[in-house]
Protein backbone atom coordinates (compact mmCIF):
# COMPACT_ATOMS: atom_id res chain seq x y z
CA UNK A 1 0.00 0.00 0.00
CA UNK A 2 2.57 2.70 1.22
CA UNK A 3 4.87 1.81 -2.24
CA UNK A 4 1.84 1.52 -4.66
CA UNK A 5 0.07 4.98 -3.57
CA UNK A 6 3.33 6.55 -3.05
CA UNK A 7 2.49 7.30 0.86
CA UNK A 8 4.52 8.53 3.82
CA UNK A 9 5.84 6.23 6.17
CA UNK A 10 4.50 7.64 8.80
CA UNK A 11 0.94 7.09 7.25
CA UNK A 12 0.71 4.58 9.07
CA UNK A 13 0.85 6.26 12.81
CA UNK A 14 -2.24 8.43 11.50
CA UNK A 15 -5.20 8.35 13.58
CA UNK A 16 -7.36 7.62 10.55
CA UNK A 17 -5.26 5.01 9.98
CA UNK A 18 -5.72 3.55 13.15
CA UNK A 19 -9.42 3.67 13.26
CA UNK A 20 -9.97 1.90 10.18
CA UNK A 21 -7.85 -0.88 11.41
CA UNK A 22 -9.61 -0.93 14.41
CA UNK A 23 -12.60 -1.12 12.72
CA UNK A 24 -11.75 -3.51 10.09
CA UNK A 25 -9.38 -5.91 11.99
CA UNK A 26 -9.02 -5.10 15.90
CA UNK A 27 -6.30 -7.87 16.33
CA UNK A 28 -3.65 -6.61 13.66
CA UNK A 29 -1.21 -4.87 15.22
CA UNK A 30 0.07 -2.17 13.20
CA UNK A 31 3.65 -1.60 12.21
CA UNK A 32 5.76 1.61 12.99
CA UNK A 33 6.90 3.54 10.54
CA UNK A 34 10.51 2.50 11.16
CA UNK A 35 9.41 -1.05 10.64
CA UNK A 36 7.72 -0.19 7.62
CA UNK A 37 10.98 1.62 6.08
CA UNK A 38 13.02 -1.35 7.30
CA UNK A 39 10.91 -3.96 5.56
CA UNK A 40 10.29 -1.35 2.04
CA UNK A 41 13.93 -1.27 2.03
CA UNK A 42 14.66 -4.98 2.34
CA UNK A 43 11.95 -5.51 -0.60
CA UNK A 44 14.44 -2.96 -2.38
CA UNK A 45 17.46 -4.86 -1.88
CA UNK A 46 15.46 -8.46 -2.85
CA UNK A 47 13.71 -6.87 -5.97
CA UNK A 48 17.59 -5.41 -6.86
CA UNK A 49 19.09 -8.56 -6.79
CA UNK A 50 16.13 -10.18 -8.68
CA UNK A 51 16.61 -7.25 -11.54
CA UNK A 52 20.39 -7.87 -11.36
CA UNK A 53 19.99 -11.28 -12.51
CA UNK A 54 17.67 -11.17 -14.70
CA UNK A 55 20.15 -8.51 -16.65
CA UNK A 56 22.94 -10.80 -16.39
CA UNK A 57 21.27 -13.83 -17.62
CA UNK A 58 19.57 -12.03 -20.35
CA UNK A 59 19.95 -11.73 -23.96
CA UNK A 60 18.06 -8.76 -24.32
CA UNK A 61 20.01 -5.36 -24.85
CA UNK A 62 18.80 -2.32 -22.98
CA UNK A 63 17.69 0.72 -24.20
CA UNK A 64 18.10 3.36 -21.71
CA UNK A 65 16.39 7.20 -20.92
CA UNK A 66 17.60 10.02 -18.95
CA UNK A 67 17.13 12.97 -17.72
CA UNK A 68 18.36 15.58 -15.02
CA UNK A 69 17.30 18.15 -13.09
CA UNK A 70 17.28 21.43 -10.43
CA UNK A 71 15.08 20.82 -7.39
CA UNK A 72 13.89 24.46 -5.90
CA UNK A 73 16.72 23.55 -3.30
CA UNK A 74 19.35 23.97 -5.83
CA UNK A 75 19.86 20.35 -5.61
CA UNK A 76 20.95 18.27 -9.06
CA UNK A 77 19.34 15.13 -9.67
CA UNK A 78 19.67 12.27 -12.19
CA UNK A 79 17.09 9.67 -12.86
CA UNK A 80 18.45 6.23 -14.96
CA UNK A 81 15.87 4.00 -16.84
CA UNK A 82 16.17 0.75 -18.24
CA UNK A 83 13.48 -0.73 -21.06
CA UNK A 84 13.69 -3.87 -22.37
CA UNK A 85 11.44 -6.85 -23.74
CA UNK A 86 11.79 -9.76 -21.32
CA UNK A 87 11.74 -13.48 -21.94
CA UNK A 88 7.75 -13.46 -22.16
CA UNK A 89 8.29 -10.92 -24.81
CA UNK A 90 6.77 -8.14 -22.68
CA UNK A 91 8.13 -4.47 -22.79
CA UNK A 92 9.47 -3.98 -19.11
CA UNK A 93 10.65 -0.45 -17.87
CA UNK A 94 12.25 -0.31 -14.37
CA UNK A 95 14.54 2.78 -12.63
CA UNK A 96 17.76 2.07 -12.06
CA UNK A 97 19.08 4.92 -10.38
CA UNK A 98 17.82 7.95 -9.03
CA UNK A 99 20.73 10.38 -7.44
CA UNK A 100 22.07 13.47 -6.46
CA UNK A 101 25.15 14.77 -8.89
CA UNK A 102 27.40 17.32 -8.80
CA UNK A 103 26.50 19.39 -11.77
CA UNK A 104 25.14 18.71 -15.40
CA UNK A 105 28.14 18.74 -17.23
CA UNK A 106 28.44 16.09 -20.07
CA UNK A 107 30.88 14.03 -18.19
CA UNK A 108 30.03 14.35 -14.73
CA UNK A 109 26.75 12.86 -16.02
CA UNK A 110 28.37 9.98 -18.18
CA UNK A 111 30.31 9.06 -15.53
CA UNK A 112 27.13 8.64 -12.84
CA UNK A 113 25.90 6.78 -15.70
CA UNK A 114 28.82 4.57 -16.44
CA UNK A 115 29.17 3.44 -12.86
CA UNK A 116 25.84 2.95 -12.41
CA UNK A 117 26.03 0.37 -15.22
CA UNK A 118 29.00 -1.51 -13.76
CA UNK A 119 27.25 -1.83 -10.53
CA UNK A 120 23.92 -3.39 -12.09
CA UNK A 121 26.42 -6.09 -14.48
CA UNK A 122 24.48 -4.06 -17.87
CA UNK A 123 26.90 -4.56 -20.71
CA UNK A 124 24.11 -4.52 -23.80
CA UNK A 125 23.07 -1.23 -24.14
CA UNK A 126 21.22 -0.68 -27.53
CA UNK A 127 20.19 2.96 -27.44
CA UNK A 128 20.27 5.92 -25.03
CA UNK A 129 17.80 8.35 -25.29
CA UNK A 130 18.00 12.05 -24.24
CA UNK A 131 16.35 15.33 -24.87
CA UNK A 132 18.79 18.03 -26.77
CA UNK A 133 20.50 20.23 -24.17
CA UNK A 134 23.76 20.66 -25.32
CA UNK A 135 25.66 18.90 -22.70
CA UNK A 136 23.90 15.76 -23.06
CA UNK A 137 25.87 16.09 -26.55
CA UNK A 138 28.92 15.60 -25.00
CA UNK A 139 27.75 12.99 -22.70
CA UNK A 140 26.90 10.84 -25.29
CA UNK A 141 30.71 11.38 -26.84
CA UNK A 142 31.64 10.36 -23.01
CA UNK A 143 30.07 6.92 -22.97
CA UNK A 144 30.26 6.19 -26.70
CA UNK A 145 33.40 5.83 -25.97
CA UNK A 146 33.83 4.39 -22.82
CA UNK A 147 31.22 1.48 -23.92
CA UNK A 148 32.84 1.09 -27.56
CA UNK A 149 34.56 -2.46 -26.48
CA UNK A 150 31.29 -3.78 -24.30
CA UNK A 151 29.62 -7.03 -25.52
CA UNK A 152 25.80 -6.56 -27.46
CA UNK A 153 27.06 -2.97 -28.30
CA UNK A 154 25.75 -2.73 -31.96
CA UNK A 155 28.50 -0.91 -34.33
CA UNK A 156 30.81 0.42 -31.55
CA UNK A 157 27.69 2.56 -30.66
CA UNK A 158 27.49 4.47 -33.45
CA UNK A 159 23.46 4.96 -33.13
CA UNK A 160 23.59 5.07 -29.36
CA UNK A 161 22.50 8.38 -29.65
CA UNK A 162 18.60 8.77 -29.79
CA UNK A 163 16.94 12.48 -29.36
CA UNK A 164 13.39 13.13 -27.46
CA UNK A 165 10.76 12.85 -30.08
CA UNK A 166 8.71 14.53 -27.44
CA UNK A 167 11.07 17.19 -26.65
CA UNK A 168 11.63 18.11 -29.75
CA UNK A 169 7.99 18.80 -30.47
CA UNK A 170 7.65 21.25 -27.69
CA UNK A 171 10.84 22.79 -28.71
CA UNK A 172 8.42 22.98 -32.52
CA UNK A 173 5.36 24.21 -31.12
CA UNK A 174 6.82 26.69 -29.05
CA UNK A 175 8.77 28.28 -31.47
CA UNK A 176 5.20 28.39 -33.54
CA UNK A 177 3.57 30.31 -30.66
CA UNK A 178 6.25 33.12 -30.83
CA UNK A 179 4.69 33.93 -34.08
CA UNK A 180 1.09 33.87 -32.21
CA UNK A 181 2.52 35.53 -29.18
CA UNK A 182 1.05 39.05 -29.25
CA UNK A 183 -3.09 37.23 -30.11
CA UNK A 184 -2.16 34.65 -27.29
CA UNK A 185 -1.23 37.14 -24.84
CA UNK A 186 -4.17 39.20 -25.64
CA UNK A 187 -6.47 36.07 -25.24
CA UNK A 188 -4.50 35.18 -21.55
CA UNK A 189 -5.36 38.56 -20.63
CA UNK A 190 -8.85 39.00 -21.47
CA UNK A 191 -9.73 35.53 -19.44
CA UNK A 192 -7.73 36.60 -16.44
CA UNK A 193 -10.18 40.19 -16.69
CA UNK A 194 -13.04 38.21 -16.90
CA UNK A 195 -12.46 35.83 -14.17
CA UNK A 196 -11.21 38.11 -11.62
CA UNK A 197 -14.51 39.07 -10.55
CA UNK A 198 -17.57 36.95 -10.40
CA UNK A 199 -20.27 39.74 -11.99
CA UNK A 200 -17.65 39.82 -15.08
CA UNK A 201 -17.91 36.11 -15.21
CA UNK A 202 -22.09 36.37 -14.84
CA UNK A 203 -22.05 38.75 -17.68
CA UNK A 204 -19.20 37.20 -19.83
CA UNK A 205 -21.59 33.66 -19.66
CA UNK A 206 -24.59 36.32 -20.41
CA UNK A 207 -22.85 37.04 -23.39
CA UNK A 208 -22.15 33.63 -24.07
CA UNK A 209 -25.62 32.81 -23.69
Amino acid sequence: MVIVDELLFRFVEGEGFKNFCQVMQPRFSIPSRVTIAKDIYQLFLEERKKLKAEFSKGSQRICLTTDCWTSVQNINYLCLTAHYVDSEWTLQKRIINFCQISSHKGESVGKVIESCLHAWGIEKVFTMTVDNASSNDSMITYLRRKIKGWKGVVLGGEFLHVRCCAHIVNLIVNEGLKDLHNSIAAIRNAVRYVRSSLARLLKFKLCVV
